[in-house]
């Protein structure tokens, strides 16, 4: 079973984990779960998808799962994601810190309010997911381009 961990939440890949042998039922994602990791002190809050839902919840994440008839899952994550939050909510023990979900905020808004919040998330979530990719192509393109010139298949001039 596909297990997704915090590392994939992160760097917003799929999942990458695998269940470790253990006597108790694993947490499966579903589409509209908001997932979080708990450790590192980065704002992130990740919407599973169809793509994701059914993996198993891996360690150092706390899952969320709103009820879409109150709570739009897009509106929950933006928020989440926001630096004043993150710092209000966190703890900091030696060099790590630590996120404790039930300190985060939400602003109490009509369904439809969230739901015009919840596209803009959503939009900049696909933005940043679009510049992850083009970053992973460039650094392709940059490695390759050494490797030509210095194997001799690019030309220096």
């Amino acid at each position: 079973m596909p297990v997704l961990t915090d590392h994939d939440v992160l760097a917003g890949t799929g999942p990458s984990g695998t269940l470790p042998e253990s006597e108790e039922e694993a947490v499966l994602t579903e589409p509209g779960d908001v997932v979080v990791p708990v450790l590192g002190g980065g704002s992130v809050a990740r919407v599973i998808d169809d793509a994701t839902a059914g993996a198993a919840l891996g360690r150092s994440l706390v899952l969320l799962r709103p009820d879409p008839t109150a709570l739009d899952p897009w509106f929950l994550a933006g928020f989440l994601r926001g630096t004043a939050n993150n710092r209000q909510a966190s703890s900091y023990a030696s060099t790590a810190t630590r996120l404790d979900v039930r300190r985060l905020q939400l602003p109490r808004l009509p369904l439809d309010a969230q739901h015009r919040y919840g596209a803009r998330f959503r939009a900049l979530d696909e933005f940043e997911r679009a510049l992850r990719l083009a970053g992973r192509l460039g650094e392709q393109l940059v490695r390759g381009m050494y490797d030509g010139l210095t194997d001799g298949t690019v030309a220096p001039g």
